[in-house]
């Protein structure tokens, strides 16, 4: 039998490489620990909050918003839709376009290989008519959000619609996709209870009536619909509605915060209010988490932004939440 016997000298130079080998390993993880912690870290998040529909009075009020989302850069837009699973916000919400949704996907099916050949492809790519079978592929898979955004670019091409449309998504949502050649939207919204909160938000107003709150109320509706009119007179209502002041505002009138006389209806109407955004910031952070994507940004009812600024610093403490007000 051959004996291996090893000296002192060779059990030292082993230790020694194996040490050597350790420390490398070692040198190795910090580094792709520190790397994903900075990739993690990097992503931000600009919350733009809008006016909905505007009267033709003001149809230029998205101008602003569109020019500085497009300085921003973003790379993935996350807009204010119902998620194409979320069955019972489709029914609460947009019942007619989830029973056109079901009744088309019954009669003519999906042609699931065309689809992910043109989603492959850049908007430059396709024409008319794969626009056209887009929107109409996203509406069967009940996804609103690409439906109209398709049928958007159906009806305009790139170059879009040369007069105002009026509302959040011919004037910012779709000409800025459009801009940064983004293919598809993000939609993260939910309604579960839309008609329970709106039934409390009646209550809450009704139930001010005896406790003085109803004056607090039409005392900020009052300060909002002063404060609006220069703004809206120099095409920049947009802005205003993004001001700090603003955002806080309808943040205190949509969760019935303003409320000094608590009651059953307001306490429910801001629970309410409050779970939806905690649904929404949970969309949000499930899609922003796997996704590869740094440059984010969140296109929504102003009424929602300071709502979820602060939730997402809660489940999503790594984000960089960016508003238009802070410089």
């Amino acid at each position: 039998m051959t004996e291996i016997i090893l000296n002192h000298r060779s059990e030292s130079a082993v230790t020694e490489a194996v040490i050597a080998m350790m420390r490398k390993a070692i040198v190795v993880l910090i580094i792709l620990s520190g790397a994903t912690a900075t990739y993690a870290q990097d992503k931000e998040l600009l919350i733009i909050g809008t006016m909905h529909d505007v009267p033709a009075i003001v149809s230029r009020s998205y101008r602003p918003l569109l020019k500085f989302a497009k300085k921003y850069q973003p790379e993935a837009i996350y807009v204010e839709d119902i998620c194409p699973d979320d069955t019972l916000s489709l029914k609460n919400f947009t019942p007619r376009l989830l029973s056109m949704a079901d009744s088309l996907l019954r009669t003519e099916g999906i042609d699931e290989e065309r689809f992910m050949k043109l989603k492959k492809k850049s908007l430059s790519e396709l024409e008319s008519a794969d626009y056209a079978f887009l929107s109409n592929t996203y509406l069967k898979k009940r996804d609103r959000a690409n439906y109209v955004y398709y049928n958007y670019l159906k009806t305009y091409g790139m170059a879009g619609s040369k007069k105002a449309l009026r509302n959040e998504n011919g004037d910012l949502i779709f000409p800025l996709a459009i801009a940064r050649g983004i293919t598809e939207l993000i939609p993260v919204d939910d309604h579960k209870t839309e008609k329970e909160y709106q039934r409390a938000w009646s209550n809450t107003v009704k139930a001010g009536k005896a406790t003085g709150d109803d004056q607090i109320l039409a005392k900020l509706l009052k300060q909002d619909q002063h404060k609006r009119i220069w703004p809206s007179l120099w095409g920049k209502l947009g802005k205003y509605t993004n001001k700090a002041e603003t955002l806080h505002r309808y943040y205190l009138i949509n969760s019935c915060r303003y409320v000094t006389h608590q009651n059953e209806p307001s306490s429910v109407a801001r629970q309410l209010w409050d779970d939806r955004n905690r649904r929404i910031a949970d969309n949000l952070s499930k899609h922003m988490k796997a996704s590869p994507y740094h440059k984010n940004i969140l296109i929504i009812g102003a009424g929602h932004v300071v709502s979820l600024k602060n939730i997402l610093q809660q489940v999503y403490p790594e984000l960089k939440v960016k508003l238009m007000s802070e410089k």
